[in-house]
């Protein structure tokens, strides 16, 4: 039995130890549920690799938490979580459940018809059995509920305990039709005036905020995200995506995000985190969300239309408990939801282990694109290129003939290819191109790497 990745954020600026540090960490995964007894864990190698550790830091954090009574560990066999360790756990405030009044039911009087889902072009044969059984069902009016059917919310909760390790209870999400409505909804149940977002930042989530008429304000960020003490004051909220920052990549590092989260909770501004991409982080560690270190700040938005299709627009919301209600309502009230044929295949698709596997498969192959676009940048000494993770190159240096003839190229094959400033809020525009090396098929992103090439030669 092979040990998942777990995400662990080492705060190697703090005065306590590497292997205390470690073993709080862990311990903390497995008091909060995010971590099940039972659970295999990654070896003492495999973790100090992954977190560029020497492995006698991990081994010393293990050794306490075995002793402690939290892993257990056998002979030639991996390291699991003792299986009485649940008597170990302390309750979780997101993971209690609620009362029989707050808990939505699976069939709702106030439900929107089923809307006709355009087929996936997905061939994974998991995926077309998903869809054949959730088409075969029969459907009646209360399949299509607010905040989403139940089988669905149970496998979103599972996958982001296992994939985010988020102690998810499954009363507590709110299924969407993507991301956008889940920015929608919350704007407009926390009656949100003035939000801060990144600048740069992924302008997809902005331009739902300009048609609500919300004014936005930049907040500067570096090569670890936002930089908490230039985060404008007397703003409602700040709309962050720390595991993925536009357009250079990377990913908010864990002293970084304790700070911005002290800082944001001392304006009193709710934290919109939105968690695009995540699953797809090929470089590095996986890193824990905000969510997980604060669920009553920190509202989290996420989206199946990345990881499977851009015509399976399906999503979710995880609302402080304060909000939770407030956010079903307005969605109740705007008539909005998804499919529920879609929120049924999802499910199974889920529940099969299909999406994981179909996560796995992807990470390798953007390694490899990452790959070849750092392969064919280095062939022009002109140019630069960052790359770090979630699919998105910037390429600096290129002249504006290049640039021009590169994003042509994009829209040709179906490849993004945009001018940096277009990430920029309010704040001076960078320069250069960004590559989104994570769309189109193989036959389309070789033909804008002999391209990418090309411009190269043209320029060296």
């Amino acid at each position: 039995m092979r040990g998942r990745d777990i995400p662990i954020a080492l705060d190697r600026d703090s005065h306590i130890p590497l292997a205390a540090h470690l073993a709080t960490q862990i311990r903390t995964l497995i008091t909060s549920g995010a971590l099940a007894p039972g659970d295999a864990i990654p070896s003492t190698r495999t973790l100090a690799a992954q977190l560029t550790v020497s492995r006698g830091t991990v081994v010393a954090a293990y050794d306490q938490l075995i002793a402690e009574g939290f892993l257990l560990t056998r002979p030639r066999g991996a390291t699991t979580v003792h299986p009485g360790a649940g008597a170990l756990n302390a309750p979780h405030p997101s993971t209690q459940p609620s009362s029989p009044s707050s808990t939505p039911a699976d069939h709702n009087s106030e439900t929107s018809p089923v809307h006709r889902q355009a087929q996936s072009p997905l061939t994974d044969p998991a995926w077309r059995e998903a869809w054949r059984k959730a088409a075969s069902q029969p459907l009646h009016p209360g399949d299509n509920p607010i905040p989403g059917v139940s089988r669905l919310r149970d496998a979103v909760a599972d996958h982001l305990r296992h994939v985010r390790l988020m102690p998810v209870n499954p009363a507590d999400v709110l299924i969407t039709a993507g991301a956008r409505e889940g920015l929608l909804l919350t704007i407009l149940a926390a009656d949100l005036k003035t939000i801060a977002v990144e600048s740069p930042g992924y302008p997809g989530l902005h331009r739902v905020i300009d048609r609500l008429g919300v004014t936005t304000c930049g907040a500067r960020v570096d090569a670890h995200g936002v930089i908490p003490e230039e985060l404008p004051t007397q703003v409602d909220a700040v709309l962050l995506t720390p595991n993925h920052l536009y357009p250079a990549g990377g990913s908010m590092p864990a002293s970084r995000r304790r700070d911005v989260l002290h800082h944001a909770a001392q304006g009193g501004a709710l934290v919109l985190e939105d968690d695009l991409d995540a699953d797809y982080r090929h470089v590095g560690p996986m890193i824990p969300t905000l969510w997980s270190a604060a669920p009553d700040q920190v509202v989290h938005v996420g989206t199946f239309r990345h990881v499977l299709s851009e015509h399976v627009r399906l999503g979710y919301v995880i609302a402080p408990p304060h909000l939770h209600d407030a956010v079903k309502q307005v969605q109740r009230d705007l008539g909005l939801g998804a499919s529920a044929i879609a929120q049924y295949a999802v499910a199974q698709f889920l529940a099969s282990g299909g999406l994981r596997r179909r996560i796995a498969r992807r990470r390798r192959e953007l390694v490899r694109r990452r790959t070849r676009i750092i392969d064919a940048v280095e062939h022009c000494p002109a140019w630069s290129v960052e790359v770090r993770s979630g699919g998105h190159a910037l390429v600096r240096g290129m002249d504006q003939d290049g640039a021009e003839r590169l994003i042509q190229g994009g829209e040709r094959v179906g490849i993004p290819v945009m001018d940096v400033a277009a990430y920029w809020g309010n704040a001076d525009a960078d320069s250069g191109l960004v590559i989104s090396y994570a769309y189109g098929d193989e036959q389309a992103w070789d033909e804008l790497v002999r391209l990418l090439h090309h411009c190269g030669v043209g320029a060296a």
